[in-house]
């Protein structure tokens, strides 16, 4: 995967075959970020965090439901699934919490499935944008920023790869930029550069009277996508998001979290490798490959091995990333345009480099997921074997080694709603409290008239309003 100035580029015999094991490992990283996905979805990581929220929102609305200011397109995205399986009279309550994991989930897949259809060539420029921003922020699965990002390379893969542009790019790339018209903040800074690449399409000459026409309409939308983020960054719906934003951006750079530091790694050993200054050579390259693939795994699967390390609060902290990193490789998108030549002589170095970190990111994922999905367990069997409000701090969660996983996995004002979905067999026995009864709170547990009303899907509050009776009374 490193090689000096005698490397495989100049090597016709050896560069087709490393061009072979590129594509194999490709083939290899994409399926274990589908298997990621897929894991998620079955494993109800979409309660994480702000999604436990979002989702009762959705089945008391029994329709769309607008979370957050301008950003209702990428809200909807995500709703869809749920939103289309409560219309078809489904109310089970683990299908509804699966469809809703659909639509957090799958939008990157699908994407990554239309930059190969468009692009098979300058795929692993989408398999990096993936790996170093979405991945670095994918933990929190509501999060509108994910949405952009994604529908952010659909476009721009139809603007600068796809000559002349295709009936089916020009569907994608006005689709996208729908999607992108009201989806975050973040399309201050993206939505111009795209829009400009677009209108450079329709005004270079050499194509199609029906293509300068969705060129221009896409420009337009994502003029006007720009202009509402600017409203939502002049207005924030929550000003303390805006803050954490620019903080966690300053501290992404001194304080690196674990997968970020590698991305670097990864990103200057690629640089490295492709201005020929690495200093490795062939002779050693199996031991290179070696001591590549234990750094993967050790990267990768630090969740499991060290998970009173984790903090998945970091992945909602650096969403910054999703800015940064499309907005960057889309410069690198133009100097593939502009200088072919030199990409092409080491298109494979790309390839493996940008499939090696998306795989390593996909099996940090799944290992954070794994370990998501044992606090679940821990949690269900505080609901089950308490009764009434309960205060977190006086469960299992309060004792150590247990603890750790709270802190990983506790969104705090959240609590309440995730008890409600994740309750045995539906029946609503205990509530856990947030730890701290300040500031807002979806609905206030120790009032009964403030339960949601989720009874037709399976929700029993019987046993929890006899217990905050009798709790009541006591009190007396």
């Amino acid at each position: 995967m490193i090689f000096s100035r005698q490397s495989l580029v100049i090597n016709t015999v050896d560069n087709a075959a490393f061009a072979v094991w590129a594509r194999w490992l490709t083939i290899f990283a994409v399926g274990v970020f589908v298997c990621s996905a897929v894991s998620s979805i079955i494993l109800l990581h979409c309660l994480y965090a702000d999604g436990s929220y979002q989702l009762i929102e959705v089945l008391k609305a029994g329709n769309f439901v607008a979370v957050a200011k301008n950003r209702n397109c990428a809200s909807y995205v995500m709703q869809f699934p749920v939103v289309v399986a409560l219309k078809l009279g489904v109310t089970n309550l683990r299908a509804l919490q699966i469809a809703f994991g659909l639509g957090c989930f799958l939008p990157w897949p699908f994407v990554l499935l239309i930059c190969r259809r468009l692009s098979p060539r300058h795929f692993w420029l989408a398999m990096l944008g993936c790996a170093v921003g979405y991945l670095n922020a994918a933990f929190m699965p509501v999060g509108e920023y994910s949405i952009a990002h994604a529908f952010f390379w659909p476009a721009l893969f139809a603007i600068l790869f796809v000559r002349p542009l295709t009936s089916f790019a020009s569907v994608i790339l006005v689709f996208s930029s729908l999607i992108l018209v009201c989806s975050y903040e973040s399309l201050l800074f993206l939505g111009p550069p795209l829009a400009a690449l677009a209108l450079w399409r329709m005004f270079g000459g050499g194509e199609k009277k029906w293509s300068r026409l969705w060129l221009g309409l896409s420009a337009s939308l994502l003029g006007l996508a720009a202009v509402i983020a600017l409203d939502g960054i002049r207005h924030p719906q929550a000003p303390d998001n805006l803050g954490g934003f620019k903080q966690g951006l300053e501290s992404m750079f001194l304080f690196p979290s674990w997968t970020i530091g590698w991305s670097f790694v990864w990103l200057c050993l690629l640089a490295a490798v492709c201005l020929d200054v690495s200093g490795f050579s062939r002779r050693f390259f199996k031991l290179e490959l070696v001591l590549l693939a234990t750094a993967m795994l050790v990267w990768g699967l630090w969740p499991v091995v060290a998970p009173e390390r984790l903090n998945t609060q970091l992945q909602y902290d650096y969403r910054a990333m999703q800015l940064l990193t499309p907005f960057a490789l889309s410069l690198l998108g133009c100097a593939v345009n502009l200088c072919p030549k030199w990409f092409a002589a080491r298109q494979n170095y790309f390839v493996a480099f940008s499939a090696s970190l998306l795989l390593a990111q996909s099996l940090w994922q799944l290992s954070a997921t794994w370990q998501w999905h044992g606090f679940v367990g821990v949690w269900r069997g505080v609901l089950a074997t308490h009764s009434g409000p309960v205060v977190l701090k006086d469960t299992a969660f309060g004792r150590q080694p247990i603890g750790h996983q709270a802190m990983n996995f506790d969104w705090n004002w959240a609590n309440p709603d995730l008890s409600l979905m994740l309750s045995p067999n539906g029946q609503v026995k205990s509530i856990i409290l947030p730890p701290s009864r300040a500031g807002w709170h979806p609905f206030d547990p120790l009032n009964p008239e403030a339960l949601p009303k989720l009874q037709q899907y399976g929700l029993n509050y019987d046993d929890y309003l006899k217990s905050l009776k009798q709790a009541r009374s006591s009190a007396k």
